[in-house]
């Protein structure tokens, strides 16, 4: 049985004035997926996550989730999503409680069911000793926690989170990813981010922005499949033996190029390397005496498509 499309969007588009921002952007999220929004600075993400949630007004296009449109059945239909902007705003004179108890009645919880809602919120993300403290008083990081808990305190089944891991450090990020593992089970999760290892990590399916229009789409392992070769690798190693560093080498699936850089016993070895092959070749250079002084084992598959997509999209003299 296929998986329920909480978030389906056709041909969205928004202008400003004679600037199109998004351009018929097409695409779903089911429940029990993360799915990746990924572009370049300026590619339209945060613009095209601002429509799809009724923050604001599309030029064109629909956008349905829970079953309604967004901009028809909005009050309905907004209390199956959970929304983080890129930059959460918070009241800063109201305290963390205050400030989630005003979220939850917004959201139309009953004043039976808001308090287990706030303990369940509290508990799951950690804001227990931030609790009754002044939101303008919170680091970065407890900034995020308590935007993740105002998008979870009514437990929608969709999440909707701008650059979540934006300013955390690298524990905070750990545990956010944690955190997403856990609630893809029950829930469809679509996040952006300009971080490619982040989308590796977490995401079944990326979507990649340039220049407002989508320019791809897949699982990362089905961008791997579409260039089966190997990364170019580049290794800079310095003499440590008579020869040339590959003279006698045969690990490589394909050949290999070596070129002497200046007069400082350096050579620069460049070609597509498995893994299998950079075990030989290490182990080849570290035999006969080379030392590695440079080591690059070149882009991931989502890496390539993701330059190749998005600068055969920009405008000829853009880089």
């Amino acid at each position: 049985m296929a998986a329920e499309a909480l978030l389906e969007v056709a041909d969205l588009s928004k202008d400003y004035g004679p600037v199109r921002a998004v351009d018929r952007v097409s695409f779903t999220v089911h429940r029990g997926e993360i799915v990746g929004l990924l572009g370049p600075n300026g590619a339209g993400k945060s613009t095209a996550m601002r429509v799809l949630v009724g923050y604001q007004v599309p030029s064109g296009g629909a956008v349905h989730l829970a079953g309604g449109e967004v901009f028809r059945e909005g009050a309905r239909v907004k209390r199956s999503l959970g929304y983080l902007p890129e930059n959460m705003p918070l009241y800063p004179e109201m305290r963390v409680d205050e400030y989630l108890a005003m979220v939850g009645r917004l959201k139309r919880l009953d004043a039976r069911a808001l308090p287990a809602a706030l303990t369940r919120v509290r508990t799951m993300l950690d804001l227990e000793a931030m609790w009754r403290r002044p939101c303008g008083q919170l680091s970065r990081g407890y900034r995020q926690r308590v935007g993740l808990a105002q998008c979870l305190i009514a437990d929608p089944p969709l999440l909707v989170l701008d650059e979540p891991t934006s300013g955390l450090d690298p524990n905070q990020i750990a545990e956010l990813r944690r955190l997403l593992e856990h609630w893809r089970a029950q829930k469809g999760i679509l996040l952006s981010t300009h971080i490619l290892a982040e989308a590796l990590l977490l995401c079944d399916r990326v979507l990649i922005l340039s220049r407002g229009r989508l320019v791809a789409s897949g699982s990362p392992k089905a961008f791997a499949g579409r260039d089966a070769a190997a990364p170019v690798a580049t290794v800079v190693t310095i003499r440590g033996g008579r020869g040339r560093p590959l003279e006698s080498f045969r690990g490589a699936e394909e050949p290999l190029t070596e070129r002497q850089e200046g007069d400082g016993g350096l050579w620069r070895i460049e070609g597509r390397l498995a893994r299998a092959g950079r075990l030989a070749l290490m182990a080849y250079l570290a035999e006969r005496g080379w030392d590695v002084v440079e080591w690059n084992a070149g882009l991931s598959a989502l890496e390539e498509m993701f330059r190749r997509v998005t600068l055969e999209s920009a405008p000829p003299g853009e880089d």
